[in-house]
């Protein structure tokens, strides 16, 4: 089989409400489409989808990268994805979330070549997963009533995004708490907003009201993970720090993560998340599948990954909960409050 022509379709998706973290507040989405068509009339669809804080990428930086993958990789072998990867990679440096969309499309044609479903191609661990609902920085009472809708719905376990106020923050973490009771997992995301002296007083604050933190400290302050992880109480969680497999074996090295947050738009895709995730579970350090703010095309790909695979215990897979349903879309998981269910026979979801 070899890959004949491969187009990208810029796509914008409303989302219902306003959706703010601790860098922006987010009202609609652009995205890219990607589909790859063979020789042998089979036809695969991946997404790039990436955020230029954490991935500094555009959607306009990645459609042109895009546009050059779609003539380096012509009459190349869809199914061969460590060439694939090899070739983008020696010819074009970066770009994580472009080369993601052509991985994603590339493994739904490895699924449909072959007749089986992701999750059981890349490990087959289950056909179900459990995936959380992110609350944005919103009032105590906004967030209070949104996370009792939420586990109405069936949802068990929640993120938080915190990092603009303390005192807000911490209102509304009570708040919550109070709302949902002592049975729901509440996880906490800074997205950067903290120093390391800052967080352990930010956590400390918190108490057993949350169980973990997600990514407080800028980036590239990878020095002071291991100080903060000594003296929390909650699991502390990296993600903007780990964008490959080689990020990820410094930190598990330092001791600076109990959890690593993979996202398949900083690891190029499911080939650099498999990576990931090995180092990770050979140090005994548990991963979780997160998002940016992809389309179910994207979110398909992530939810067959941790299906697939024992050693990610936690998904943040939520994105198309917030988004005005775009006609063009169609297909992938289908979902009970958070638990998603993915076809034990279809090649994609």
């Amino acid at each position: 089989m070899k890959i004949t022509k491969i187009e990208t379709f810029r796509q914008q998706v409303e989302l219902t409400e306003p959706f703010k973290i601790s860098f922006r507040t987010i009202t609609a989405v652009d995205t890219l489409i990607v589909k790859i068509s063979t020789d042998a009339g089979l036809v695969g669809f991946g997404e790039a989808s990436p955020i230029e804080q954490v991935t500094a990428e555009s959607v306009d930086t990645e459609q042109v990268a895009l546009d050059f993958f779609a003539d380096l990789l012509v009459g190349s072998d869809p199914c061969a994805i460590e060439a694939l990867h090899t070739k983008m990679d020696s010819a074009l440096a970066g770009h994580t979330a472009a080369k993601a969309g052509i991985d994603i499309a590339c493994f739904d044609l490895l699924g449909k070549q072959a007749g089986l479903p992701l999750w059981k191609l890349l490990g087959g661990n289950a056909n179900q997963i459990v995936s959380d609902v992110t609350l944005g920085i919103e009032s105590p009472e906004k967030a209070a009533q949104d996370a009792k809708k939420w586990v109405a719905q069936g949802f068990t376990e929640l993120k938080l995004k915190v990092g603009v106020d303390d005192a807000s923050d911490l209102a509304t973490v009570k708040a919550v708490r109070e709302a949902v009771g002592p049975d729901i997992d509440l996880r906490l995301d800074a997205n950067q907003a903290w120093t390391a002296k800052h967080t352990i007083h930010m956590m400390a604050q918190f108490g057993d009201l949350v169980s973990a933190v997600e990514q407080p400290l800028p980036a590239d302050d990878t020095r002071d993970l291991a100080l903060v992880r000594a003296n929390i109480d909650q699991q502390l969680m990296v993600d903007e720090s780990v964008h490959s497999a080689k990020d990820a074996l410094k930190i598990v090295a330092d001791g600076g993560a109990d959890l690593i947050n993979i996202k398949l738009q900083k690891s190029s895709g499911l080939w650099g998340a498999e990576q990931i995730n090995a180092i990770a579970e050979s140090a005994g350090v548990n991963t979780m599948l997160g998002c940016m703010l992809e389309t179910k095309v994207g979110l398909t790909a992530a939810a067959h990954f941790v299906a697939a695979h024992k050693n990610v215990h936690f998904a943040d897979l939520d994105g198309f909960l917030t988004f005005k349903a775009p006609a063009w879309l169609h297909g992938g998981f289908e979902n009970d409050g958070g638990v998603f269910t993915l076809s034990d026979e279809q090649a994609w979801g």
